[in-house]
């Protein structure tokens, strides 16, 4: 049976971290408990892409810090790492480093930062998933902690545990996988392949829910606080909990895959484990991102037209607002972007084919500027505000 934790948390004070950290560890059998398997120890945060702490895109180094620091005072080698959006190389992630904190996290901790960016390919044995490149530090590691960031995403509606996941695919390659798996049925397939192969060594999973992020999630929304970090040993369970703090697992896509395969029960865990704290705190006023083109998810022409035209948000880039740094358009999975010039201003600016973009809205995630904005079709928005009535029926009766 899972074991979930949820504790409320002000701030990102070292004070109140440490605090949450230490009781995580205690609930859990000790920071001494986690070297059962051996004493190398990954980190695995969620380091997005070159985002400032500030930002809430990424996990708070902070957080990383206080768990670290736990793990090398029990007499752990702790190495801390991600493989972001961009190229997966020592210069680039040196960079990701920095800006996220975690190369101070690391030596206020003594842990390590990955400089290993060698990737192996594996056998998954998943549904649709069978070989695919791992990260080597990954790999190497004997156990394996996943602090993850709760945000919402464009594409699977949340981020969190599971998601986080996908980022032990190495760099570039992740937008070879979009390619492959465009439909979000399959993504989500793919996802919980790569969960299954990472379980066997993830012994914890972390949510830095202390200030979350709203709206244009991943890294675009808004910072939002919620004033929880989350701790449990299953990354389904984990995901509920967090999901619950500002919405409905039901709505939820990779969940409800979840449910089909047999991860969760069909009261996703309600009956094993207790949400309570996290239904309490539920913010009622959180923007959330309304997964309706899952609704048209099934095979076929027309569904796949409606969903890709009239349900699904469209990527479209603010003239005013790109610098034309070719950052989407060097990582667009299905090189649907083209950079063009600007005729008032000769310069280049990025354009998106909407016939070949398969909205994963890697471009959106990436943008370090926010010129990406997701234009939402009119029976989205149609569906989307009897979805928002329903909901509140649902609740008031509740």
């Amino acid at each position: 049976m899972a074991k979930l934790v949820v504790l409320p948390c002000e701030d990102y004070s070292k004070e109140h971290v440490s605090a949450c950290v230490d009781s995580i560890f205690a609930d859990f059998g000790g920071a001494e408990a986690f070297l059962v398997k051996g004493k190398n120890i990954f980190i695995k945060a969620n380091l997005v892409t070159d985002l400032p702490p500030e930002r809430h895109g990424t996990t708070h180094p902070m957080l990383v810090e206080c768990i670290a620091r736990r793990l090398v005072q029990a007499g752990a080698r702790v190495v801390v790492g991600d493989s972001s959006g961009g190229a997966y190389t020592r210069a680039y992630m040196n960079n990701v480093y920095r800006v996220t904190g975690m190369t101070e996290a690391c030596k206020a901790s003594g842990a390590e930062l990955n400089d290993d960016f060698g990737f192996s390919t594996v056998d998954l044995k998943g549904k649709v998933n069978r070989h695919q490149e791992i990260i080597d530090v990954f790999l190497k590691a004997d156990a394996v902690i996943n602090v993850c960031k709760l945000k919402t995403h464009g594409f699977t509606g949340y981020s969190c545990a599971v998601k986080n996941l996908y980022g032990l695919i190495p760099g570039l390659v992740k937008a070879e996988v979009h390619s492959k798996y465009p439909e979000l049925d399959d993504f989500c397939d793919n996802l919980i392949d790569i969960e299954r192969f990472a379980s066997e060594k993830i012994l914890l999973h972390v949510v830095d829910g202390v200030i979350g992020m709203e709206g244009e999630g991943p890294t675009n929304g808004t910072p939002r606080f919620v004033g929880k970090i989350i701790a449990c040993d299953d990354a389904y369970i984990t995901d509920v909990a967090a999901v619950k703090l500002f919405d409905e697992p039901s709505k939820m896509p990779l969940l409800l895959k979840a449910v089909e395969r047999g991860l969760l029960n069909s009261d996703f865990g309600a009956s094993c484990v207790d949400y309570s704290e996290c239904e309490k705190a539920y913010i009622e006023d959180f923007k959330r991102v309304s997964v309706l083109h899952a609704l048209f998810n099934k095979r076929g022409f027309l569904r796949r037209f409606l969903r890709k035209e009239w349900v699904t948000r469209k990527p479209v880039i603010k003239k005013s607002v790109c610098r034309g740094c070719e950052k989407c358009f060097r990582h667009c999975p299905r090189q649907a972007i083209e950079m063009k010039s600007d005729k008032s201003t000769q310069k280049k600016r990025a354009f998106i084919h909407s016939k070949q973009c398969i909205r994963c809205y890697c471009c959106q995630e990436l943008c370090p500027f926010n010129a990406v904005k997701l234009k939402k079709p009119f029976l989205y928005r149609v569906m989307r505000a009897l979805s928002v009535s329903k909901s509140k029926k649902t609740k008031k009766q509740g």
